[in-house]
């Protein structure tokens, strides 16, 4: 989500200023074939530009300054975890009111875009309504569709839709004429793309302004083709004004029947001599350049760029086979990937879990760049373990009421480390002052009512009682065996 709402505002960005250009150098423009490939093609490159893998890196004073101290930052928190988890704390309502405020944003987006998109399905449908009530007339490559309840001419395409009424007078020959260009120029298809554009760019007011623009530019081709034809040019302009107050009701259609009529008869009584013309190849040529090197600048100082992707761990070594917590500065959507056992994601923590000692490298590829790290992995410690609540050092003590309070065994380490692995086996033995006596294995972690009972009985009977040889088992199949502990009354 984060990568296509970048993408939706560096899009309408370029929009944006495509039509602005538009309307600075071009508006005027009286070859209007020029202004509508100046249109269409400023549409295409503002989806495309995005997409560029190209990127510009300016190296600013302040920017260094602000890396330089996020790496002392970044050092100086494997140590200070105490001063880590003070200021998360305090960061943590403003980062989560500004994760509410970007979904907030996010629905409301994605309801703009459903509103829009409902539209446009009732609009098409509208039409394919239109079509198979009325009668149709195949003519000249275009298929004429009537019916008494139409208030306008309009066209779809090769379907051309007229008023019966206008059919029975013989009023439809000039309003046909100017249909069938809307047809043979295929201005629907124009329409489809700037009413979809539309709909996703929902929020910005230039892109409406761009669509009535696509559409007045229609207009301004279709008369100019009647006109060619011959057609009495004040004939045609009292059609115009007869027809003003009819105004089109489905946005996918070129309408015959347009409300900017004023615009259109201005137009028709300018002379043709222009050199501006070539303006609109130079204007899309000189915009389309700075918005890629514009849209590449913003590459190189949002996170595309190497120096802005950091991971760090949490804790002072990464160790074999345990779940060593990282610090990743990275897009959301980023992909991690180690040469050295897994990448884990728990409760949205990003995690690594070694497989043998040695180096280990994270590597992945956000927005098209390269990016690594190689860390050093060691051995685990030896673990604490924790009996009833309480953790234990080996070759220390416990009471029996503390087997009582949690009847398991578990594995306990320091730093925030979790390890993958606990205790599958331990021995319980009696010493009294002499050889090894009446050996008790036990499979799991578990300390059973059968096992409280062999430790009081030893007890009782003035034996000293040991929890001997606690086996973990590791992920490869092996086993680690650790020391004992004493147990008493």
């Amino acid at each position: 989500m984060e990568t296509f709402i970048r993408y939706i505002l560096i899009s309408t960005s370029c929009l944006s200023v495509f039509y602005l250009g538009y309307l600075m150098f071009l508006k005027k423009e009286l070859r209007f074939n020029y202004l509508r490939y100046f249109l269409l093609t400023s549409i295409v490159l503002s989806l495309l530009i995005p997409f560029s893998p190209f990127r510009i890196h300016l190296d600013l004073s302040s920017n260094n300054n602000v890396k330089e101290e996020t790496i002392r930052e970044t050092k100086n928190a494997v140590t200070q975890t105490n001063e880590l988890a003070i200021n998360q704390a305090k960061l943590k309502p403003e980062t989560t009111s500004f994760r509410n405020a970007s979904i907030i944003l996010i629905y409301i987006y994605i309801t703009g875009l459903i509103f829009c998109g409902l539209r446009l399905l009732t609009h098409f449908f509208r039409i394919l309504y239109l079509f198979i009530i009325s009668e149709r007339i195949r003519q000249q490559k275009t298929t004429i569709i009537t019916n008494e309840r139409m208030e306008n001419p309009f066209s779809f395409f090769n379907w051309i839709f007229i008023p019966k009424n206008q059919l029975v007078q013989n009023l439809d020959e000039d309003i046909l004429r100017h249909e069938r260009i809307h047809a043979s120029q295929y201005h629907s298809i124009d329409l489809i793309m700037i009413e979809l554009l539309s709909a996703v760019m929902w929020f910005n007011p230039l892109v409406w302004m761009m669509k009535n623009s696509v559409q007045l530019v229609h207009e301004y081709l279709a008369d100019e083709g009647v006109l060619n034809t011959g057609t009495d040019k004040l004939r045609y302009q009292a059609l115009l004004i007869n027809q003003v107050a009819e105004e089109s009701l489905i946005c996918l259609s070129s309408s015959f029947n347009h409300s900017l009529i004023k615009k259109r008869m201005i137009m028709m009584n300018k002379s043709k001599f222009n050199k501006g013309s070539k303006l609109s190849i130079l204007a899309l040529i000189s915009l389309a350049t700075v918005l890629f090197f514009a849209v590449a600048c913003v590459n190189g100082q949002t996170g595309t760029d190497k120096g802005n992707f950091s991971i760090t761990p949490k804790v002072n070594y990464l160790y074999k086979w345990a779940l060593n917590p990282l610090n990743v500065n990275m897009p959301s959507d980023a992909k991690l990937q180690t040469d050295n056992g897994e990448i884990k994601v728990v409760n949205g923590e990003v995690f690594v879990v070694p497989s043998k000692e040695g180096e280990l490298k994270i590597s992945s590829k956000p927005n098209g760049v390269e990016f690594s790290q190689v860390f050093k992995v060691t051995s685990l410690p030896n673990p604490k373990f924790i009996v009833g609540g309480e953790i234990l050092v080996l070759g220390s003590k416990t009471s029996v009421d503390k087997l009582l309070q949690n009847r398991e065994l578990h594995v306990y380490y320091a730093d925030g480390l979790q390890a993958t692995y606990d205790v599958v086996e331990y021995r319980i033995y009696y010493n009294q002052d002499g050889p090894n006596e009446e050996k008790f294995v036990i499979s799991g972690n578990k300390v059973s009512d059968k096992e409280i009972e062999i430790i009081k009985n030893g007890l009782a009977s003035g034996k000293k009682v040991i929890l001997d040889y606690l086996k973990l088992n590791f992920p490869d199949g092996s086993y680690r065996y650790h020391g004992t502990f004493s147990i008493e009354k």
